[in-house]
């Protein structure tokens, strides 16, 4: 089992995860290798039913990439949220002392 990450590393992480989603040349990547494979799908014979199954799941492997980085932004935001709160808890008792 891996080890948990700081709030610190997955804030970092998001960061990362966020420009490379936001990332022109990326963008275009997946947009043409998602072109590519819906166009594979459409024109694919029936009978070849290996052939429709590997596109199909390529499609399905993209998609996960674009979720994970997805995922990793939203963690990431949920984590500086964390350090927020944890801040505030630390000044307020700061003062109730």
């Amino acid at each position: 089992m891996t080890e948990p990450i700081s709030m610190e590393a997955r804030a970092f992480r998001a960061q990362d995860a966020k420009q490379l989603l936001d990332n022109p040349l990326l963008q275009e990547a997946f947009a043409s290798v998602e072109k590519h494979l819906q166009t594979a799908a459409i024109t694919c014979d029936p009978d070849e039913a290996q052939k429709a199954l590997r596109i199909v799941i390529s499609l399905q492997l993209l998609a996960a990439i674009k979720r994970e980085l997805t995922r990793v932004v939203q963690d990431g935001e949920i984590a500086k949220f964390q350090m927020h709160e944890l801040d505030k808890r630390k000044r307020f008792s700061v003062f109730q002392r």
